[in-house]
């Protein structure tokens, strides 16, 4: 299990800190009114905690209140895992458990991610409030230097404080950028014009990495393929190899090839 003082990274204010109060599981079970499939899920966690929470009277930030938000706060939560690397699947589980906007500081056994949840005002259910997007960054290593900057991104001083959707959205960005790490071997930024290009980018890397990972997976395991079908797999491969490898120099040339 990693051991990491999250503060070091996010360094908010102490009125902030929640003082890693314990969150039962048994409690969360229920306000939550999960499945059975749920708590099977909710069971791959050791330890849930209140890290913190963002809001006026902890940050000066003010919250943001329009037709489509309704953000007073924003929780931060501390998630130890047990024997299981299924990041994801805890996350988005966990965000669903909660009304506010959450973001999800996650310890695995030799790494860590984080994952961050936008909410939204229901379309269809007034006064509900539902999951909007999940940002999320992956199992990651502490100790790898690429992704430093990210981290250094991630400090209280480093975000909007115009008003907590700002915050939010600063800091579910940048989280999506560490998505660019794992193809260019650094944590690509760019200018704000650009942001979109970027992230277009990032989706088409990450769309061809799981091509490529099912395609090596079922090369790997399916023991039912033919000669033809492999040589056809070891073809397609290649091809979406290339392509990432473009997408790749094209994400690099647009951060001006900071490596």
């Amino acid at each position: 299990m990693t051991t990491f003082n999250w503060n070091d990274v996010l360094q908010l204010p102490g009125s902030a800190l929640a003082g890693d109060r314990r969150i039962p599981k048994t409690v969360l079970t229920r306000q939550a009114l999960l499945t059975k499939t749920e708590q099977k899920i909710l069971d791959k966690t050791r330890k849930l905690t209140h890290f913190a929470t963002i809001q006026k009277s902890t940050t000066r930030i003010p919250p943001h209140v329009d037709e489509s938000y309704d953000i007073q706060s924003i929780l931060i939560l501390h998630c130890e895992m047990a024997e299981s690397a299924a990041y994801s699947e805890v996350a988005r589980l966990l965000h669903k458990c909660f009304p506010n906007p959450t973001v999800i500081l996650i310890d695995g056994s030799k790494e860590a991610c984080i994952s961050v949840a936008t909410m939204r005002k229901s379309l269809a259910e007034k006064g509900a409030i539902v999951v909007e997007a999940v940002e999320f960054t992956g199992g990651f290593s502490l100790a790898d230097k690429a992704y430093k900057p990210f981290l250094d991104s991630l400090a209280f001083s480093q975000l909007s404080q115009q008003d907590l959707l700002a915050y939010l959205n600063d800091l579910t960005w940048n989280v999506r950028l560490s998505h660019g790490i794992p193809a260019v071997g650094f944590y690509p930024q760019c200018p704000e014009q650009y942001r979109d290009s970027l992230s277009n980018l990032l989706n088409s890397f990450g769309s061809l990495e799981t091509k490529i990972n099912n395609i090596v997976q079922k090369r790997r395991t399916d023991k039912s393929l033919t000669l033809n079908e492999s040589a056809y797999l070891r073809i397609e491969l290649k091809q979406l190899e290339k392509e990432r490898d473009v997408v790749s120099r094209e994400i690099r040339e647009i951060c001006n090839d900071r490596d």
